[in-house]
This record gives structure tokens, C-alpha cells and sequence, in this order.
């Protein structure tokens, strides 16, 4: 690993590292946040429900006290009154009052509490002849609940009920909070504030409120929204030395996906960027009299160590990448520079290459080749777009469309293999093109086999019928020239065919090749500019 990746490693792992720690933060302190906000809400809950348990048991009490609708202060029982008290930290006291006056369960004397009781403003419930109603006198809250059991009797229990709220919210937050239990009047008979002076002048609060479906109590919280927020939120040593690690183990993981090896794609992306895929040229000549006719565009990629990768190994990579168009116009741009000058010169000269049918049919084709192959200084009249046949003409109809604009600017279409994979007989009658090019396959058989030298005349008769110009390729020998120029073919590429001394040597073998007649030689003739440039200034092959 370079030290420039090294170092794109360790930020993409920091950054990442950093962001997996953020969001695990970031989740346990919403979770926190929402988790206290249900431990608030289910304390409001039970609060009002310990209240509608104290005011149910003292109903009951007063039933106990209250045998029929006659009972009045003469005829009660004042054991059963001060009975009906035991047991309860919560009922403090028991009044009834009837015609014959009021009497208590003790005869204590509390002029503040009859005064209240006096003064109070009942809120009815649901049960009729029942009602509620706060107490107030200095340095005390209670709740009064009253029962009119009959037009001239009714009996009061007395609650105390700051125990209701004794101690019932978090440490934390017991300096932080107000609580208050109210009646459906806005009277409070319960609430709680923090001893020492808390003033919530500015400062935000966090209310929560539950209303008693049956009585008319409220609970109300007030709550600090800074100490709210800071509750539960202390995350020890031991966590958040397993979050790092995990962080880091994912920041790893995620940097080597970011850093990764360079994979074929990048590598392709690279070597266009570069120009590292080259344009190499294959001859086309007249089979006759081998006068040089043009060249094939072919595509080799040459690495900076000078190993040159072959076609196979990154052209159907290139079109099932969605990259064909690029590396397309990367070799026609390398072309013009190269070969511009010698086209424009020569009118006589064509430069064919190659394009998938999914290219021929884009919507765009004929357009972008035209303006492209202009900046390219390549005349459009020496153009041959040859199609392949690895994949079907989908929409035919178009790719007929698509022939006539290129020729009405002046390019000739081939059909490149011409009788194999996808360019059967229905390529060749609906793409309309001017020129068949037939695979070596058929070629090699010449020779050899009555079924390859009938199939070759077959195409070749095809071709004069629509008056199209034949192309072969992949000879091996001058015997397949002969029999395929005596079946009609115009012109050949594919092999070395120029005798020694024609100013054309094979780049790969240096000098060597004049010492072998173009028999002997097997292998395709590659040409690169450096070569063609040779060309121009020796004799025409032939």
C-alpha cells in the first residue's frame, strides 16, 4: 500500500470511526430521552391512580359509617367513625353533618379546617351525591370528599394528601421540578416544589399533564429542560470503551471498502484517462492486385510496463459497463490525430471500426458520431461503421433508419461477421449495409471444405445481389485469396501479406520480417502510427 493510500485509509477510517461513535451516541441519547419521558408519564399515571384509590377507599369508609339515610350525629356510633380512620396514613379526619349538628371522629377543635371545609367549592364526580373539594389552611393541603347522602345529612372525609407525592420523582431531578395535583377548578390540594429556591423565570420547562377519567383531578409536572436532558445521560468508562472499539472496528471495515483494491474498472477508467488504449490498425487490401484499400481500427490496451492486454480481455467488460461509447470516441479522437492527415489526403482510403448494436440503435448515435468524428478531423466519407455480432438488432426497422442517415453523411456501413453469432441472413436484410465482412471461420474452410467454399459464394452472390462490396479476413495462406477473389470478394484483411522491401515491418518482430516471404508469416498484421507513418513514405503494398 502507497503512502498516499495509507494515509486515504486512516482519515476514511478516523472519519468513519467518528461517525459510527456520533450516531451510536447520538441513538442512545434519543433512546434516553425517550425512555425518561415514559418513566415521566407513567409516574403522572400512577400518581393520579394512588389518588382515585385514596378517594375510592374513603367512599367505602364513609359507607361503613353511613348505615341508612337516618343516621345522623345522635345515632352514629363515634367508635365506628374513629375505626373507619385506622389503617390509612392518608385519611386524616371524618365530619358529618345532619339537623342535629356536626360531630368528628375526634373532637378536636380546628377552627382553620371548618372554616375551609365552610368555604370550599365542590367539584361533582361521577357518582351521584359525591363530591370533591380542596382544603387549604396555613402550612397545610388536604382533600375534602363529600357524600350528601340524604337532603339534611352528609358526611366529609379529610385527606392529607402531601404523602401522595412524597419523594416520588428521580434525585436528579427533585431540584428541577414542580408538581402539582389540582381539582377541575384549578385548585391545587397536593404539591410539591424543591427545597431550596428554584425561580423558572427564562427558563424552559417540560410539562407533563394526565387528566383522571374518573374523578376532576389533574397531575401537572413542570421539569427543567436542561436537567431533563441531562438525566440518565452519563455513559460510564466501560461503555464507552466498547463503543470506540466498535466504532474503530467499523471505521476499519468501512475504510477498506472506501480504499479497496483497484479493481478491473478502475483500472479500465484509468488506462482511458490516460490514453493507454490505443488505436492499432489493421490492413484492408484488394484481393486482386493487393492495392492497399484502408485500414480496420482495432483497440490493444498497452500498459506503462509495455504488456499489452488483448481485446477480449476488456472490450465486453467496456460494453457491459456502460463504457463502449467512451472507449469508442477515445480511439476515433487517437485516430484523427494520427491518421486525419493521411484520410483527408487519400481519398481512396477508408478507416473502418467497430460498434455494438446497442450502440447503433442509441438515440443519439448518428448525431454524436458526425460531430464527434468532424472534431476528430477524420473524413466522413472514408468511414465504415462495422456492427458486430455478439448481440441481436433489436429494433430492425430503426437500425435501417439509422444506415440511411449514416450514409446520407457520407459513411458506409459494414456487417462485421457476416453468417455468425447474431449477423445472420435477417441482420444482413434489414440493416441494408453497404458492406459484408465475412469471418475467417468460413474463410479457413475455403480450401478445405465444399461446405465453407459454398457458404462463402453464397454470401458473395448475396452481396452482388444488393450491390454490396465483400470483405474476408483471417487468411492463412494465397490459396483462400485466390478462391475467395474468384468468388467475387473485393478485399481482405487479417494477415501479412506484403512481400519484403514494402516499407511496412511488423512492430513486434523488427527488421526479422524481411527475411520471410508473406507465406511463412501467420500472425495478424497490427500496425501503430509509428509504422504508418512508413507508409506514406514507402510503396504501396501490391
Amino acid at each position: 500500500m502507497t503512502v498516499q493510500r495509507r494515509l486515504r485509509f486512516a482519515v476514511f477510517m478516523l472519519c468513519f470511526t467518528g461517525l459510527f461513535v456520533g450516531v451510536l451516541y447520538y441513538v442512545h441519547s434519543a433512546f434516553i430521552a425517550s425512555w425518561n419521558e415514559k418513566q415521566l408519564r407513567q409516574l403522572a399515571i400512577d400518581t393520579l391512580t394512588r389518588t382515585e384509590l385514596a378517594i375510592d377507599s374513603a367512599t367505602m369508609k364513609m359507607s361503613d359509617v353511613i348505615v341508612n339515610r337516618s343516621t345522623s350525629c345522635a345515632t352514629v356510633d363515634p367508635m365506628v367513625m374513629t375505626k373507619a380512620l385506622y389503617g390509612s396514613s392518608i385519611m386524616k379526619n371524618m365530619r358529618l353533618e345532619t339537623k342535629d349538628g356536626v360531630c368528628w371522629s375526634y373532637d378536636e377543635k380546628n377552627e382553620a379546617l371548618e372554616q375551609s371545609i365552610a368555604n370550599a367549592k365542590h367539584n361533582r364526580t361521577n357518582s351521584p351525591g359525591y363530591s370533591l373539594f380542596s382544603l387549604h389552611f396555613p402550612g397545610w393541603k388536604g382533600l375534602g370528599v363529600r357524600w350528601q347522602y340524604s337532603e339534611e345529612g352528609n358526611i366529609v372525609e379529610v385527606l392529607a394528601t402531601s404523602g401522595l407525592l412524597f419523594e416520588i420523582l428521580p434525585a436528579d431531578l427533585r431540584d428541577s421540578a414542580l408538581i402539582h395535583l389540582t381539582l377541575q377548578d384549578g385548585t391545587s390540594f397536593a404539591s410539591y416544589s424543591p427545597q431550596k429556591k428554584w425561580y423558572t423565570d427564562g427558563i424552559e420547562l417540560v410539562n407533563f399533564d394526565e387528566q383522571s377519567e374518573r374523578y376532576p383531578i389533574k397531575f401537572g409536572l413542570k421539569v427543567d429542560a436542561a436537567a431533563l436532558a441531562r438525566w440518565n445521560q452519563e455513559i460510564s468508562l466501560q461503555s464507552a470503551a466498547i463503543a470506540s472499539a466498535v466504532g474503530l472496528g467499523f471505521g476499519i471495515l468501512a475504510a477498506r471498502g472506501m480504499v479497496r483494491n483497484a479493481s478491473i474498472l478502475d483500472e479500465l477508467d484509468r488506462a482511458l484517462s490516460r490514453g493507454q488504449i490505443q488505436p492499432y490498425f489493421q490492413p484492408i487490401f484488394d484481393l486482386e492486385d493487393r492495392k492497399l484499400l484502408g485500414f480496420e481500427m482495432l483497440a490493444r490496451w498497452i500498459k506503462p510496463d509495455g504488456t499489452m492486454i488483448p481485446p477480449l480481455a476488456f472490450i465486453p467488460l467496456a460494453e457491459s459497463s456502460g463504457r463502449i461509447d467512451r472507449l469508442t470516441m477515445e480511439l476515433l479522437r487517437q485516430t484523427g490525430d494520427q491518421l486525419g492527415g493521411l484520410l483527408q489526403a487519400q481519398a481512396q482510403l477508408k478507416l473502418t471500426f467497430n460498434v455494438t448494436p446497442d450502440q447503433y440503435l442509441a438515440e443519439n448515435f448518428v448525431d454524436t458520431l458526425i460531430s464527434n468524428t468532424a472534431r476528430f478531423n477524420l473524413p466522413h466519407r472514408a468511414l465504415v461503421v462495422e456492427v458486430t455480432e455478439r448481440q441481436a438488432i433489436a429494433d430492425k426497422t430503426r437500425a435501417a433508419i439509422v444506415t440511411g442517415k449514416l450514409n446520407d453523411a457520407g459513411m458506409r456501413v459494414a456487417i462485421d461477421d457476416a453468417g455468425t453469432g447474431h449477423n445472420g441472413l435477417s441482420a444482413i436484410h434489414a440493416l441494408g449495409a453497404n458492406y459484408l465482412k465475412i469471418d475467417k471461420f468460413f474463410i479457413d474452410g475455403v480450401t478445405l471444405d465444399r461446405k465453407s467454399s459454398e457458404l462463402v459464394e453464397m454470401l458473395a452472390g448475396l452481396a452482388t445481389k444488393f450491390r454490396d462490396d465483400r470483405r474476408r479476413r483471417g487468411d492463412r495462406d494465397g490459396r483462400a485469396d485466390n478462391r475467395a477473389a474468384a468468388a467475387g470478394h473485393q478485399g481482405g484483411t487479417g494477415v501479412c501479406l506484403f512481400p519484403p522491401g514494402t516499407g511496412i515491418d511488423d512492430p513486434r518482430h523488427g527488421d526479422e520480417r524481411s527475411n520471410h516471404s508473406h507465406t511463412e508469416k501467420q500472425e495478424p498484421c497490427l500496425f501503430p502510427h509509428e509504422c504508418l507513418t512508413r507508409l506514406r513514405r514507402g510503396k504501396s503494398p501490391g
